[in-house]
């Protein structure tokens, strides 16, 4: 059994290194799921048709994912309200504003990192199971058993990089095996320092083709808006419900992950035996 790799030290190193996991790049990456969306109706026919058919073939699938779940908490920093201080108190009032606001920006990404560790400690002290990324994953390769494919579940650590480019570090592909590699993102952001925090999950794929050639791309976002907390304090409190606020998100793009990598077709049932889990019953 591959022993799973650490996790960066800190979630500041792994905001850094990872390019989903800021608020500001949360955001970018909602944008730019939306424009992948509008481009898609741009790509010929022919090509378009030729992806499908390369990852419909892929009938023997290592799925890859992020196993140790990382809830992040972070906000953009800044309040919103120094030209609304200027109006009240002037350019006195302007100028402090301005003060906190620059300063709150400024230490984003340190108060990321506190605060998306307390939530996790607080999670995992309060019993809760932290299996978010896991069930996600055995859920999705249900469905791509479904489907009549060969599917080998690999925990490993969390993938770096850019989409297109997205790696995980140490990994030996299985021969024989297309790969496709998950990076999860559970996290609950707020747009500046003064507003709320709702819950943002996201799911990025990469499929390689058994020679490692990538084959397609695609990230999913979960559409929902509850549970919201006006207070950080306030979602360090309520654990279980912010934690099932995740869960739930993950739940709704089961489906949508799979149709966007492997199209919609319809689910055909194959043998128990054909199925595995790497670690617990691979010799």
């Amino acid at each position: 059994m591959k022993l799973l790799n650490p996790l960066p030290r800190s979630f500041t190193n792994l905001l850094r290194e990872d390019a989903g996991t800021s608020l500001k790049k949360l955001t970018s990456l909602l944008a730019a799921a939306a424009l992948l969306a509008g481009c898609a109706a741009n790509i010929s026919q022919p090509a378009l048709q030729a992806r499908q058919d390369a990852t419909r073939s892929a009938a023997k699938v290592e799925l890859i994912y992020n196993e140790e779940d990382q809830l992040i908490v972070t906000d953009g920093g800044g309040s919103g309200l120094t030209g609304f201080a200027g109006l009240l108190l002037g350019p006195i009032g302007a100028l402090v504003a301005l003060s906190i606001d620059t300063n709150s920006r400024m230490t984003m990404a340190a108060r990321t990192d506190q605060r998306s560790k307390e939530f996790t400690a607080a999670v995992k002290n309060s019993g809760m199971v932290m299996t978010l990324n896991r069930q996600f994953a055995e859920r999705l390769a249900a469905r791509l058993r479904e489907s009549g494919r060969e599917v080998k579940l690999t925990p490993f650590m969390r993938a770096t990089g850019q989409l297109a480019e997205m790696k995980v570090a140490e990994l030996q592909p299985t021969h024989g095996y297309s790969t496709l590699i998950l990076r999860i993102t559970t996290a609950y952001g707020a747009a500046d320092a003064t507003s709320s925090f709702k819950p943002f999950i996201s799911v990025e794929q990469l499929l390689r083709n058994e020679q490692q050639s990538v084959v397609h791309q695609t990230t999913h976002t979960a559409d929902v808006t509850e549970p919201t907390y006006f207070l950080y304090e306030g979602l360090l409190k309520d654990t279980a419900g912010a934690h099932e606020g995740l869960k739930h998100g993950l739940d709704r793009i089961v489906q949508s992950a799979y149709a966007g990598m492997f199209g919609g077709d319809e689910p055909r049932t194959v043998p128990a035996e054909a199925t595995r889990t790497a670690g617990l019953d691979a010799k």
